[in-house]
């Protein structure tokens, strides 16, 4: 066969290959002039954990006359959490201030709004400790002068694990799949051409935000001690897995 004729007979297989592979029952992949039949499969699995870690975040707010008042007093109530917190037993590369904020107050009574004061807001941020503690931790806060507790968040200290398992799962199921649609299409099962990992959750936590609690500024820090109920998290994979057919 002449180069012309290689070259016509080369663009036909290449076009044929595309065809093929917009049927969507096959995937055709056409390489260096060898065909290969493939199926190719989406499957997921989910394995549930119970979380033992959890984070938090607790909210200072000072107000003064002036700027200056404002960012000392809640500098003090901004360290008194602080402290109490470390007595309390969390380490400190636990404990993150993750804003602080000074503005001025306003009166909108007139048509020109007067500053009548200031502001300050400092947000903590409480990661990495025991589930059976964290509401303790909580309540140290507002006790120590915060005057506003969010949370908590759960994580699972076993997440990688259980997403392993997950992962081998869903390549299990996607093999399931495979074999069902090889049958239905008279074809034989063979082994796996590729396995493309899908979109990985990392923000394992619980999505019921009605535990979060507020104290307001002045408020009882007495009372029963509260009690968190984590339940389960779930831990998902995806895969996309191309088997050889024949």
């Amino acid at each position: 066969m002449n180069k012309s004729l290689r070259a016509v007979a080369a663009a036909v297989a290449v076009a044929l290959g595309v065809v093929l592979a917009g049927c969507g029952s096959r995937t055709v992949v056409v390489s260096e002039g060898q065909q290969t039949n493939v199926i190719t499969v989406n499957a997921s699995s989910e394995v549930k954990v119970v979380p033992d870690k959890a984070s938090f975040s607790a909210e200072v707010m000072a107000m003064a006359a002036t700027a200056e008042e404002a960012q000392s007093q809640g500098s003090d109530m901004t360290n008194a959490v602080i402290d109490a917190l470390v007595a309390a037993g969390v380490d400190e590369k636990s404990i993150q201030t993750s804003y602080t904020n000074l503005s001025p107050t306003y009166d909108w009574s007139s048509d020109e709004p007067k500053v009548t004061g200031y502001e300050q807001r400092t947000s903590l941020q409480v990661s990495d400790v025991d589930l059976d503690v964290v509401a303790a931790l909580m309540q140290t806060c507002v006790a120590a002068g915060a005057t506003g507790v969010y949370g908590p968040n759960y994580y699972a200290s076993t997440y990688d694990e259980a997403y392993a398992q997950a992962l081998t799962e869903a390549i299990t199921a996607s093999r399931e799949k495979a074999a069902a649609m090889a049958k239905a299409a008279g074809v034989s099962l063979g082994d796996v051409v590729s396995i493309v990992e899908g979109y990985q959750n990392t923000m394992y936590r619980a999505t019921n935000e009605s535990a979060d609690f507020e104290m307001a500024l002045g408020g009882d820090a007495g009372g029963g001690e509260m009690k968190v109920a984590p339940g389960e998290v779930s831990v998902e994979a995806q895969v996309t897995v191309s088997y050889a057919i024949g």
